[in-house]
């Protein structure tokens, strides 16, 4: 044997039988790059991994069960979604729907991007309950929640993209399977639209336009 060789690999005998178990225990796999699944200590004392489906459906069960508190059947003030948003919504979600409401601040009287309210589907409500929840995990740190939410009479196929985020899995998009409404999607595409008519109003500004007779 090549006497370079012999000597590279009694340094990685030496390198490997030094790490102690701490150490080993950290060596990730080359070419892993799943987050780690995390423990969660459920409502009633057990311990759960985050990615566990039973632990998403009782948190999306959870959820909706606040939003039912949240809009009672007798009440003639529209509840404020802002609180469900801060305890059930990720930052990505709570940043799209203030720029959404910013833009709309601006742009007063011409109408705005909520006309309807994603966690309802709707703009009336009654009791608000739900049914046929399922869950489909995608990764540590994704899952989809599929379920049917009754309101008022209507039955409205949801959609729920959830992301497991400081802890906890929270709802990173609405989605209305019945109505074709992904909440995410038309937030995006309303900011854009509203930046291009800025853009074109902007350089509009000042320029008079003279006609020849």
């Amino acid at each position: 044997m090549d006497k370079k060789k012999i000597i590279l690999f009694g340094c990685v005998i030496i390198t490997l039988t030094g790490c102690s178990d701490k150490d080993k225990a950290n060596i990730i796999p080359l070419g892993n790059d799943a987050p780690p699944v995390e423990e969660v200590t459920t409502d009633n004392g057990q311990k759960k991994d985050s990615a566990d489906p039973e632990l998403i459906t009782d948190r999306v069960s959870a959820i909706y069960a606040a939003v039912a508190e949240a809009y009672p059947e007798i009440n003639d003030i529209t509840p404020s979604n802002d609180q469900l948003d801060d305890a059930y919504c990720t930052s990505e979600w709570k940043t799209l729907v203030q720029m959404v409401n910013s833009k709309d601040a601006e742009n007063m009287g011409r109408g705005g991007f909520f006309d309807a309210d994603y966690w309802i589907m709707g703009q009336d409500w009654g009791k608000i309950t739900i049914s046929g929840l399922k869950v489909d995990v995608k990764d540590n740190t994704h899952a989809n929640a599929f379920f049917t939410l009754h309101n008022l009479g209507s039955q409205t196929k949801v959609q729920l993209e959830l992301v497991f985020e400081h802890g906890e899995w929270l709802i990173g998009n609405f989605i209305d399977e019945t109505h074709k409404m992904d909440w995410k999607k038309s937030m995006m595409q309303y900011l854009e639209k509203k930046g291009k008519q800025e853009q074109e109003e902007s350089s509009n500004d000042g320029i008079i336009e003279y006609s020849i007779p």
